[in-house]
């Protein structure tokens, strides 16, 4: 196996998604966000946001920085 390949490997099973049901700071409605996680490979490090969507408007700002 090519070192990218492993690589890639090992970033693919630190990979997680997690779901969370809150309130848009917009406006106030219940939304759903969706959120995958890479986990650091050091708990001194936060996990690495790889990708986020907001089940009313994913490409919310506001919404998004909540994760960083």
């Amino acid at each position: 196996m090519t070192e990218n390949r492993k690589e890639n490997a090992r970033e693919e099973d630190r990979r997680y998604t997690q779901v969370f049901e809150t309130r848009c700071p917009v406006d106030s409605s219940k939304v759903k966000h969706t959120v995958t996680f890479i986990a650091a490979s050091c708990s001194r490090v936060d996990d690495l946001i790889e990708d986020f969507h907001c089940s009313r408007n994913s490409a919310c700002i506001k919404c998004q920085q909540n994760y960083l």
